[in-house]
């Protein structure tokens, strides 16, 4: 049995240590800061798309969460280059939110709030602390908690509204995208302000 099991364990490694190196080799925008906002299924680069504020915030708990693992100082820096990048440029300080998206020149294209991205920026925050101490990066995850118990809960019905303008207004379409339902509530956002 505990061959397998050191078996199965070298398998793993050997999968994740694929992974991060293709996103580490192939995702690094040198061009714009932070990281590439999208690449076709032939590996092309599609120059000066959109960045997403749940891709960059799942980049920088993966490589936060990896280095936990692997003491891979690479995948550190790359959690830094990802939090730095969230921080000055989808975190919106005026308001304390997270823009939905940005250009590829850094500036704010979907401004509203869309909680499931408040979500995975704490996450992502979060491990990143864990492997930084850094008190910014505690500070603004505490932030957009606090911002999501102020607006997103519903003290009447219970559960979370998913989006809001940049403001913290309601908005009148809350999808992430035009195929998704236009609800006030979804299970999606409750199963990542859950976790």
């Amino acid at each position: 049995m505990w061959e397998n099991l050191k078996k199965v364990k070298s398998e793993l490694e050997t999968e994740l240590d694929s992974i991060l190196k293709y996103w580490s080799n192939n995702t690094v925008d040198k061009q714009n800061g932070g990281f590439i906002g999208q690449i076709d299924f032939n590996d092309h680069i599609i120059a000066n798309s959109e960045k997403g504020s749940v891709l960059n915030a799942r980049i920088l708990w993966t490589f936060s969460a990896s280095y936990q693992t692997t003491k891979n100082e690479n995948h550190k820096k790359l959690a830094e280059r990802a939090f730095e990048f969230l921080s000055e440029h989808f975190y919106d300080k005026q308001f304390g939110g997270l823009f939905w998206s940005i250009n590829a020149d850094k500036t704010p294209k979907d401004t509203k709030n869309q909680i499931y991205a408040l979500a995975f920026a704490i996450y992502g925050l979060s491990e990143y602390y864990a492997i930084s101490k850094n008190e910014k990066a505690l500070e603004i995850a505490i932030n957009l908690y606090s911002k999501i118990q102020d607006y997103s809960y519903d003290p009447v019905n219970k559960g979370y509204l998913v989006a809001f303008t940049s403001d913290w207004k309601p908005i009148e379409d809350l999808r992430f995208c035009a195929k998704d339902a236009n609800e006030k509530k979804t299970m999606n956002t409750h199963l990542h302000i859950i976790e």
